[in-house]
């Protein structure tokens, strides 16, 4: 892979062009880190291609009328979200959304995933289907379904499918009135209260009563019944096929050979109970009682259905007539989703039984982590069945182990109370691991951009996530492009992951562009110096800090304090020369025994001013390592140099031993002899150069985060206090 990078205002990144080669082969996984110094690119190439991860147009946050041009090609083609993932440093509120998908293995998925999805989509079309002849929001209809049958929702397809199985009776007629027409909520309140409740039952008493004595209806053939008689005769060609039926009214057969003259022979009887005189003073009672704001919109509705008003006597049994209604007058798309739901679930049920019992990726995340992070708790999952059934949220189980013995379950919103930030960090590269495992099943190219993962980690598990990395470097399509700005992080993925030369790389940044340039040192910068000491002046001068260190280290008390009178100025500082330097590299440093350096008769002090002149005559926004060294060498001895005269007390500085600079510092604002200024200009120089001094082969990351222009400014302010 190779990714071609045209960059302007975005984020900050005024202009930047790169192509970074990610080509994988044998012997070279294609590992790209890019050392980027504070404030130079990492962030905002990160949100770069975070922003084409999730499909938003990038932006200058600070200046956002200016043109922003994104033009990001992957292998001569533009890159798209599918191809990018990026992993940000920490994100303490992120959670993978991979956990679930994670749980089961691709192909019992894909056969549970099919098998149900032919179920919910007859369960939604028979659903839609009840919503509309209700009038009640399709969400909400598998709950009245069960709150009827006092069923939990979760089972509302095994009590679909007891309800075929019934035989009920036709209770079509109902499938025409609207849910909340039938049940209003304040008027079955006001049914439970104790007079209406007496009205109700003097109303039904007397409309059995007058039912009973009907020449046609009964108790038990009422119109309900009877009605479902004359549809079923209907529907089935009775009448057409020229056959008729004979009624007892008032003690004499009646025949009657058409639909429409049993229904109208059975309403005028219904019409003869509702409208009697008897019924109709009781029905007055209910319905005075009706008469509310709340109650209205009911009353309307009863006065037009007074047959109804019998059933209101028990309204749960109402409930469960009217969704049997609904689901019958939908027969056929009843029928149908009870057929697929019996014929899959056996299917669900195996896969089910299959899943409980399978390793998945899932535990193999958790195993991963559990073996290689350092942390005070263990994981696991507890309802693996569920998650993969009913979609429920994974229960992520927290063994909290303290180290005395007694291990505890805790809740993850307990855990992250009592965890170091360090422990946190470890938590949220979890989640990463979901989303790197899941993105292993995708075929095509990934290029992952990780943003400082290992940023404010110990070190045990720092290497753990170095690992980790070097074990997904190795798979074919996935190409890392590391950005730190930790040096140290740098240098250790650059020799962990196998880094080629070219791809270990360092952002530079100027007032008009970045560039993104090979990193020089590579591995160790002191090695890379130290094999031309005698050809590079410049390596020569800036090997001094390191030298001093080994000298020191190896008891060579005398070439330190050369050493040091060329980091302080001192009563032989001026004297140092070439050739002196040469006889204490030859002794500290026992394979360059016989090393010669040219120019042994020039001073060593001049060497270092000669040389700074010219870095600031140059101007380079981001010079080399060795530069900032020397600048920082010079600007310290200048500093001491303008104190010593300032106190003009021979003794006293012949008597420091340590501290040299800070002790000056502190003897020159005691005896007041500088203005504001130029005790500020003095104390910069205690805040900037031992950093950049007092460094070793393995820790000179301060002195590359630092700016050069902030050196350029000091040196050239520092030469310019009087004489």
């Amino acid at each position: 892979m190779k990714v071609n990078l045209e960059l302007t205002n975005c984020y900050g990144i005024n202009q930047l062009t790169k192509e970074i080669n990610l080509i994988k082969s044998d012997t070279n996984n294609g590992v790209n880190s890019l050392y980027a110094p504070n404030g130079t690119l990492k962030t905002s190439l990160a949100k770069v291609f975070k922003d084409i991860e999730s499909g938003n147009e990038s932006k200058d946050l600070i200046f956002p009328d200016r043109e922003c041009i994104r033009d990001i090609k992957v292998n001569d083609s533009y890159i798209e979200s599918g191809q990018v993932m990026v992993i940000d440093s920490y994100n303490e509120s992120y959670s993978s959304q991979q956990i679930s998908t994670l749980l089961v293995n691709d192909e019992l998925k894909q056969q549970y995933d099919s098998a149900l999805k032919e179920v919910d989509d007859k369960r939604s079309a028979l659903i839609r289907s009840i919503s509309k002849l209700s009038g009640k929001q399709a969400k909400s209809i598998p709950e009245i379904i069960c709150d009827a049958f006092n069923r939990p929702e979760k089972s509302l397809l095994d009590l679909l499918t007891e309800i075929s199985q019934e035989d009920q009776p036709d209770y079509t007629q109902l499938s025409e009135l609207k849910y909340g027409d039938l049940f209003n909520q304040k008027v079955i309140d006001l049914i439970s209260t104790g007079s209406f409740n007496q009205d109700l039952e003097e109303y039904v008493d007397t409309y059995e009563k007058l039912i009973s004595e009907s020449t046609i209806l009964s108790k038990t053939f009422n119109h309900q019944r009877a009605g479902d008689i004359s549809k079923n005769l209907g529907e089935s060609g009775f009448f057409t096929a020229s056959h008729s039926v004979n009624l007892t009214i008032e003690g004499e057969k009646q025949e009657v050979d058409s639909k429409e003259k049993l229904n109208e022979l059975l309403k005028t009887e219904q019409e003869k109970i509702i409208q009697n005189p008897e019924l109709r003073e009781k029905f007055g009672k209910v319905d005075e009682k009706l008469k509310t704001k709340d109650t209205q919109a009911f009353r309307d509705f009863i006065t037009e259905h007074q047959d109804l008003l019998p059933e209101y006597k028990d309204i749960s049994l109402l409930k469960r007539k009217v969704i049997i209604a609904y689901l019958q007058s939908q027969k056929t798309l009843w029928d149908d989703l009870v057929d697929t739901y019996k014929q899959n679930k056996a299917v669900v049920e195996e896969i089910t039984a299959q899943a409980r019992q399978q390793k998945t990726t899932w535990e193999t995340v958790v195993d991963t982590f559990n073996k290689r992070f350092s942390v005070p708790f263990k994981l696991s999952i507890e309802n693996q069945d569920e998650v993969i059934l009913n979609s429920a949220a994974p229960a992520i189980k927290f063994d909290f182990d303290d180290g005395r013995g007694e291990i505890k379950q805790v809740k993850q919103s307990s855990l992250i109370e009592a965890l170091s930030q360090g422990e946190k960090r470890a938590l949220y590269i979890l989640n990463i691991l979901f989303e790197i495992e899941i993105r292993k099943q995708v075929t095509h190219p990934i290029l992952l951009i990780i943003d400082d993962i290992a940023d404010s980690f110990d070190y045990k598990n720092k290497y753990a996530i170095v690992e980790y990395l070097r074990d997904i470097s190795k798979f074919e399509n996935f190409h890392l492009l590391l950005l730190t700005h930790n040096f140290d992080f740098h240098r250790i993925i650059s020799s962990r992951l196998g880094a080629k030369r070219n791809n270990r790389l360092m952002a530079i940044k100027s007032p008009g562009s970045i560039k993104i340039v090979k990193e020089k040192y590579q591995n160790d910068v002191f090695k890379a110096w130290k094999q031309e000491l005698n050809t590079n002046e410049s390596y020569l001068l800036a090997s001094i800090p390191f030298a001093r260190n080994i000298a020191e280290y190896c008891g060579h008390e005398d070439h330190f304090n050369t050493l040091t009178s060329l980091l302080h100025l001192k009563e032989d500082t001026r004297d140092i020369k070439i050739s002196h330097l040469q006889e204490v590299y030859r002794n500290i440093f026992t394979d360059l025994s016989e090393i010669v350096i040219l120019n042994g008769d020039e001073r060593i002090l001049d060497k270092i001013l000669q040389y700074s002149d010219k870095f600031i005559a140059a101007n380079n926004e981001s010079p080399e390592l060795e530069c900032k060294v020397i600048l920082a060498m010079a600007i310290r001895i200048k500093a001491e140099e303008f104190m010593i005269r300032g106190i003009a007390d021979a003794d006293f500085v012949n008597s420091i031993t340590s501290n040299q600079t800070r002790v000056l510092f502190d003897r020159y604002v005691e005896d007041q002899l500088g203005d504001e200024e130029t005790i500020s200009l003095l104390d910069q120089v205690n805040l900037m150069t031992p950093e950049n001094i007092h460094l070793n082969s393995f820790m000179y990351e301060p002195i590359l985060d630092m700016s050069a222009h902030r050196l350029y400014q000091l040196y050239s302010d520092i030469s310019q206090l009087p004489n």
